[in-house]
């Protein structure tokens, strides 16, 4: 490859690509969500040992809360050899419970416990939908309420020259637009004012996240004491509150909701047979697991997750019902080559089973009557969709009647 070639691939355009998740420049600089990270799943674990539990025993006859550790570092590495924690002066700190993080499952099967959707299905997450800033200049255009006597809102009356109907210029300091609605009503008295919702044609403002990461960590927690009736009270407040699931519902600082899902064995390595060396540790520990997401994260390296967008087409979605059976005829060919009048084509062959902009298959299939032989045969009666300017659904010879409309 010679050295200009590889320039012009360098300096040309860039490729084109869809943006999604954190890329492009469109960031909402109004709205934001509480995170929630893996450092948040960690504090809801610790919470829920430390305060939603709150271990309590019982010594010489005075009621004390455990304290809760969460092991890392130094004290990570004492909990892995098994050796109990000792403050400064190497006494033993008992009773105590330490919570260890230990694997992290992120694939589809989120250590047998599955998501609550679906794993990875798109790119974004839509989280808000709200009317932009730009819909109210919008609604002053369209004057949908059919307001007369506003000059920041489009009326026929505004209009200056009529040399073009309805006009093409607007008075000085007025408001006006050709958009046909009922800003270019000749009547009075349409315009409506109420605290209705009235929503439809506007200009929305969507943002969305990227698509949660799913991750499901394990935990060790261990608790350590020197009574066996410290032991047994401990475990009996764990045990209480379990469901029929061994499952404990939890809430992060910032209110998202986790389940713990405990394993049904408790494990005992207490030193019972070493009394003479060493001093008397009862410890217990059990498995659990947290499957939890990682959303809206806003970490330094990453920038913030939110983008936006403006919707622009308008869509209505229309929901018919017709008096006569809607059929699919599969061996003939229903082409009329009088609906391709003025269209651009060379040969009858090209439009063979094609259909126009706003026609579909279906045929509505009546029956009927020759008024002279009385007999009945059957006719087919094409249906054609929606009309984009007037909103009619029009088929003949049958009715179809318009059941409900839903705009978006």
């Amino acid at each position: 490859m010679s050295k200009k070639t590889r320039q012009s691939k360098v300096i040309g355009r860039p490729p084109q690509k869809l943006d999604f998740g954190r890329t492009g420049p469109n960031i909402p600089n109004d709205f934001s969500i509480p995170s929630i990270g893996i450092v948040d799943i960690d504090r809801a674990v610790f919470k829920l040992f430390d305060e939603q539990l709150a271990f309590e025993v019982t010594y010489q006859g005075t009621a004390s809360k455990v304290p809760v550790i969460f092991a890392a570092g130094e004290r990570f590495a004492l909990t892995r050899r098994d050796s109990p924690i000792r403050d400064k002066n190497n006494t033993l700190i008992l009773p105590i419970i330490s919570i260890m993080r230990n694997d992290m499952d992120f694939s589809p099967g989120q250590a047998g416990k599955g998501t609550a959707i679906a794993y990875r299905d798109q790119p974004d997450y839509y989280i808000k939908k709200k009317l932009a800033e730009a819909d109210r200049n919008y609604q002053n255009i369209i004057n949908k309420r059919g307001l007369q006597h506003q000059d920041n809102v489009s009326a026929r009356k505004n209009f200056g020259l009529n040399e073009i109907s309805p006009g093409n210029t607007a008075k000085p300091g007025m408001q006006a637009s050709r958009r046909n609605g009922k800003n270019l009503s000749y009547s009075r008295g349409m315009g409506r004012i109420g605290i209705d919702n009235n929503l439809g044609d506007n200009i929305f403002e969507i943002i969305s996240i990227p698509y949660p990461n799913f991750v499901a960590i394990n935990y060790n927690i261990i608790f350590w004491t020197q009574y066996m009736s410290q032991a047994n009270e401990i475990l009996e407040t764990m045990l209480s509150e379990f469901n029929l699931k061994n499952e404990i519902a939890m809430t992060t600082e910032t209110g998202y909701e986790l389940v713990a899902f405990f394993d049904q064995t408790i494990s005992n390595s207490s030193n019972f047979d070493d009394y003479s060396d060493s001093e008397r540790i009862i410890k217990h520990s059990i498995n659990l697991i947290v499957p939890g997401y990682l959303l809206a994260t806003n970490n330094d390296n990453t920038g913030s997750p939110f983008r936006s967008f403006f919707s622009a087409p308008q869509i209505n979605f229309g929901y018919y019902d017709a008096l006569k059976p809607v059929v699919v005829r599969q061996d003939t060919d229903a082409t009329d080559i009088n609906d391709f009048i003025l269209s651009n084509i060379e040969s009858v062959d090209q439009i063979k089973g094609k259909l126009l902009r706003g026609q579909s298959s279906e045929e509505v299939e009546v029956y009927i009557e020759d008024p002279f032989t009385n007999e009945e045969y059957v006719a087919y009666g094409k249906v054609k969709l929606r009309n984009q300017r007037a909103g009619e659904t029009v088929v003949g010879p049958a009715i179809v009647k318009n059941i409900d409309n839903q705009s978006e």
